[in-house]
């Protein structure tokens, strides 16, 4: 069973995902998490966290296997020191708690995690969501 997630990235680092056929995990750059690929369930760039939403204009679609996509709550709770969280406006707690979900990050309902490379293989489509030109589309099977 697999996931419909999608990856939200800046034009300028397009060219290097595409050149390497996989998205590589990243964040966070500090080693106070394990670094992963942030996605979400929701095509909507308003639904990122605040702190990611300008310039990155490249939206990719992917296919994931059910397992290896954590929902950002429950990952984080036992993956994100209890104040790293704190300095990127991203909750740790539910969507529920208002105290930590706000008008900046209401879209973290949305979002999920992947522990590892994302191959071209599970790609769907990379599309430039300011045009809507198509940069890249999965291979007919």
């Amino acid at each position: 069973m697999t996931r419909i997630l999608y990856h939200f990235t800046k034009p300028e680092s397009w060219a290097q995902i595409l050149a390497t056929g996989a998205l590589e995990p990243r964040w966070p750059q500090d080693g106070s998490a394990p670094k992963t690929v942030h996605t979400m369930e929701s095509n909507d760039p308003e639904d990122l966290p605040w702190a990611f939403r300008v310039g990155r204009t490249i939206r990719l679609e992917m296919r994931i296997p059910q397992a290896d996509a954590h929902h950002w709550f429950g990952w984080a709770k036992v993956n994100v020191p209890p104040n790293a969280h704190h300095s990127l406006g991203v909750p740790v707690w539910t969507p529920d708690d208002h105290a930590y979900v706000n008008h900046w990050n209401r879209g973290s309902k949305h979002w999920y995690v992947i522990q590892r490379d994302v191959p071209a293989d599970e790609w769907v489509t990379a599309v430039d969501v300011e045009t809507s030109e198509v940069l890249w589309r999965a291979p007919e099977q």
